[in-house]
């Protein structure tokens, strides 16, 4: 009997379990049958509800999950606390942007009678996506610089104009607001527009951005501060461009359907500043992509060879845009002064720029340090700042300056390697050398400059080692001569060296010697530098004759007819 009964147990137990997951999806089938689309999944902002609104596959935080859907804009959601349904129509607006009105929470009816309670005038909400981060639009608002007005309700404020400038990041905005001592409300404060996203309802444009205070960086502002819904419209003449804007007064888009009515009105004039008649010059745009010696920074000519873009080759973010505004000197195709409008994050001004051509592939630049309002301002004071070296992918050798072979007596390298390797004696506390390395890299006995057939070359030669550059461009500074050089088998990203040198005489057991002091320097052609002394690698060389010669000759010469030598060397120096 007890066999039975319990047999009996089993069989009613495996029937309600039976029984029980089929109301469990009969259940699910009456509010879980539908999903949300993909890109909805993450984390959305919506003004006047606390944290943000989490939307999966199935659930949207706060107001259910998805029972039904048109598989177009409507969906039915249950939700589960208050067990009833609601209809929710969705509108994405932007992949960062969704819009809605629902109805209010209810017995089930069918999906298109629950919707068509939702009347025209029912409150539409705005979410925007927080999570994952979005990635920022280009602003809809150019070509910047603007001057603009703007009105709060109580009168435009004209004049003095406030100011609208572009950053390098073309997803921002600089607003420069000026106060009207004439208008009451309006105030000087600079705000910095992030435009998220963009889109347009016939012939309606709208613009989600966030806003922040640059006057005030370290204010917290929470979402419901930065968030701002814009309306706008632009209008294009023959030399200027003319933008109507709408923004909101909160975190939402209510309200807002045409650009001459918001809580906050602007209109936007474009600036001629004189850029669209300013070029770089033919030689130094002949290549569009320039780089540092050490290939840390691109320097890239862009937009009709007005604007130069200057950015760190390693993808981080620093980038400084120039555009040319007024050339103020141009001399032989070598030299050019101009003054160029410069822009960094969202910082900007007027500064003076210095070109120079220093061979085919070789320039120099000048950045004047200070940013002027004025353009005039810019270049009224002597550049003194560093000098910033230049190079192509297609560099061009040139012949190398100071022709001749070359004896190294001394080298910073040696001076180095000398201090390193200083003992102290212990019997006697004096400092000692250890034993030298008979043959070290970078230890070099004798250079040869310009001794190929193409007299383009910089030879370093020791007994186990050689090390060759090639010339792509010199020329002097007074009594200093700079020669920009790099390897003889240059990548597809070749770097380069700057050698600084100078001649001076010494008495050597009273005859008189002439020297070649050389210094190699990475990253620019720095002034300043000390041939010989200072820098990345510096040598003190003797000269030994042309190239023609050989070195055991010219020592013989030397020591024969030391005054002819030294007038040689002098003519072979200074050629």
């Amino acid at each position: 009997m007890s066999a039975i009964l319990n047999l009996f147990r089993v069989k009613m137990g495996v029937v309600i379990a039976r029984v029980c997951l089929l109301l469990m999806l009969a259940v699910y089938s009456s509010y879980g049958g539908c999903n949300f689309p993909e890109g909805w999944t993450g984390g959305w902002f919506q003004s006047g509800t606390p944290g943000l609104i989490y939307i999966n596959s199935t659930n949207m935080q706060g107001k259910g999950e998805c029972a039904e859907t048109d598989a177009n804009d409507k969906f039915m959601v249950y939700d589960r606390n208050e067990d009833c349904y609601r209809c929710l129509v969705i509108h994405e607006k932007h992949k960062y942007v969704l819009q809605y009105k629902e109805t209010y929470c209810g017995q089930r009816d069918s999906l298109s009678t629950m919707c068509e309670s939702i009347t025209g005038d029912a409150a539409l909400y705005s979410m925007f996506r927080k999570d994952p981060r979005p990635i920022p639009e280009p602003c809809p608002f150019h070509p910047a610089p603007f001057t603009f007005t703007y009105s709060r309700g109580s009168g435009d404020c004209a004049n003095p104009p406030s100011r609208a400038e572009s950053c390098t990041d073309d997803s921002r905005l600089l607003l420069r607001y000026m106060a009207c001592p004439d208008v009451p409300g309006t105030e000087s404060n600079i705000e910095e527009l992030i435009c998220l996203a963009t889109w347009k309802e016939g012939s309606t444009r709208y613009l989600v951005g966030l806003i922040s205070q640059v006057q005030r960086r370290n204010s917290i502002s929470t979402d419901e501060d930065m968030y701002r819904c814009f309306v706008y419209k632009g209008q294009h003449a023959d030399k200027s461009v003319t933008y109507n804007i709408a923004q909101s007064g909160d975190a939402t888009c209510n309200g807002l359907t045409s650009p001459v009515d918001g809580s906050r009105t602007m209109k936007l004039t474009n600036v001629d500043d004189e850029h669209n008649r300013c070029h770089f010059p033919s030689w130094v745009v002949e290549h569009h992509k320039w780089f540092s010696l050490d290939h840390t920074h691109q320097y890239h000519f862009t937009t009709k060879n007005a604007t130069l873009k200057i950015m760190n080759e390693d993808g981080s973010f620093d980038e400084k845009r120039l555009v040319c505004h007024s050339i103020l000197e141009h001399k032989d195709n070598k030299l050019v002064k101009l003054v160029a409008h410069l822009t960094k994050g969202c910082e900007s001004g007027h500064v003076c720029v210095r070109l120079a051509r220093r061979g085919g592939g070789v320039l120099e630049l000048q950045l004047g340090a200070a940013l002027h309002d004025a353009p005039h301002h810019a270049c009224a004071d002597q550049l003194y700042t560093p000098h910033v070296t230049l190079i192509t992918t297609s560099l061009y050798p040139v012949r190398c300056p100071m022709l001749g072979r070359y004896t190294v007596i001394d080298s910073l390298a040696d001076r180095r390697r000398r201090r390193q390797q200083l003992t102290i004696d212990e019997s006697s506390g004096e400092e000692v050398a250890e034993k030298p390395v008979e043959c070290v890299m970078g230890q070099y006995d004798s250079a040869s400059i310009g001794c190929g057939a193409s007299q383009d070359t910089i030879e370093f030669q020791s007994a186990c080692t050689s090390t060759v550059y090639t010339c792509y461009g010199s020329w002097r500074e007074g009594a200093v001569g700079l020669v920009v050089a790099g390897p003889a088998r240059p990548t597809s990203r070749p770097h380069a060296l700057c050698f600084i040198y100078s001649t001076y005489v010494r008495n050597e057991s009273g005859v008189p010697v002439s020297f070649l002091a050389l210094s190699a320097v990475g990253g620019s052609c720095a002034r300043g530098v000390l041939p010989g002394v200072a820098g990345d690698k510096a040598y003190n060389l003797t000269i030994n004759g042309t190239c023609e010669q050989s070195s055991k000759y010219n020592s013989l010469a030397a020591r024969l007819c030391p005054a002819l030598a030294l007038l040689g060397a002098a003519a072979l120096l200074a050629r």
